[in-house]
């Protein structure tokens, strides 16, 4: 390439100088733009967040403004019934207490009415149809009316169970076994027609607590358990008469600190084939109202536990609460030790 000469140098140069000058002017512009861009949303931000913490002082002086009292929720007065899957014993007996959640959500009544119909099948299926001489299938329709399921429903359910109603799925009993917060054994009942889906509901329940599925029936005996209500009978008068129908074990039930318990509540433990005769007896004789009833897994006394840390009760009652809203799930036994 030939060299250039002085002026051809200079021409050239001042080409170059004016060139730059331009692409300057166009930086500096463009620079310009992006900042008033930014100070624009810098001063929506500072409007937003003022809006925001006035609303936020207002909110806060409303809430000054009302009293706690209309923070208070009004709760229907829980029945006393026992089994096997609540977290608190009554007293001396080895059952657990039902706590009547009642949801004001057609979704909770809509399970409760599920539960109550697997449980009508399973008990039509055990024992058959005849309402006189299945006295648990007696017991579930009568409950199962007082929570207001369909007739149509309960129908159904028994039909179900006796064949009358064909089903493509097959209905079966399964069980389920692990150790809940605390140490505490679970045996869990679920009526299904898959029980790969069943256990895809529970395992997660233990998962969430980081617990175990494990063996745990050997802490438990089958057996069968009534709830009677001996009205104004004495415990000492009615433990006599109760010892001659045949029962393994008599408990008073008495009614946890702070609360009312409806009825003078009496718990009857024994033998599953003892069941039905001991539990007709006591219909027959109508002096006594039976509460509750059922043929379910009793936990050894030897091998009960007992839980006195808060945390862990409530990690216990939450556990206890997600196995009992799994659809197929019918009752969930604890070992769980009245304290």
């Amino acid at each position: 390439m030939a060299a250039l000469t002085l002026q051809q140098q200079s021409e050239l140069g001042d080409t170059r100088f004016r060139d730059g000058r331009h692409v300057f002017k166009k930086s500096k512009l463009f620079t310009s733009q992006r900042l008033t861009r930014f100070n624009t949303f810098e001063n929506t931000l500072k409007s937003v967040h003022n809006q925001t913490h006035h609303l936020s002082s207002m909110f806060c002086s409303l809430l000054k403004q009302v009293k706690p009292a209309q923070f208070k929720t009004a709760t229907s007065s829980s029945l006393r019934l026992f089994s096997s899957s609540s977290q608190v014993l009554s007293g001396h007996s080895k059952w657990a207490t039902i706590k009547h959640k009642k949801a004001a959500n057609d979704a909770a009544r809509s399970q409760q009415t599920h539960k109550m119909a697997l449980k009508i099948t399973a008990f039509a299926k055990q024992g058959g149809t005849d309402l006189g001489t299945n006295l648990q299938l007696a017991y579930a329709v009568d409950k199962a009316k007082e929570m207001s399921v369909p007739k149509k429903v309960i129908e159904n359910a028994i039909k179900r169970g006796s064949g009358e109603l064909k089903n493509d799925a097959k209905m079966e009993t399964v069980i389920y076994e692990g150790l809940a917060p605390g140490g505490v054994a679970v045996v869990i009942e679920a009526y299904t027609d898959n029980k790969n889906r069943s256990i895809g509901f529970v395992r997660p329940c233990f998962n969430k607590f980081s617990l175990n599925m494990t063996p745990t029936l050997y802490m438990f005996e089958r057996k069968g358990m009534i709830l009677l209500d001996v009205k104004d009978t004495t415990f000492d008068d009615a433990f006599e008469e109760l010892l001659e129908l045949g029962c393994e074990d008599i408990n008073e039930v008495e009614p946890e600190e702070g609360e009312t318990q409806e009825g003078n509540l009496i718990e009857i433990i024994s033998s599953p084939t003892d069941f039905g005769k001991i539990a007709k007896q006591l219909k027959d004789e109508g002096k006594y109202t039976i509460k509750d009833m059922q043929i379910g897994y009793h936990p050894i006394e030897d091998m009960m536990v007992e839980v006195t840390d808060e945390d862990t009760k409530a990690s216990l009652e939450k556990f206890i609460g997600m196995l009992e809203d799994v659809d197929d799930v019918t009752q969930v036994y604890t070992n769980l030790k009245e304290e």
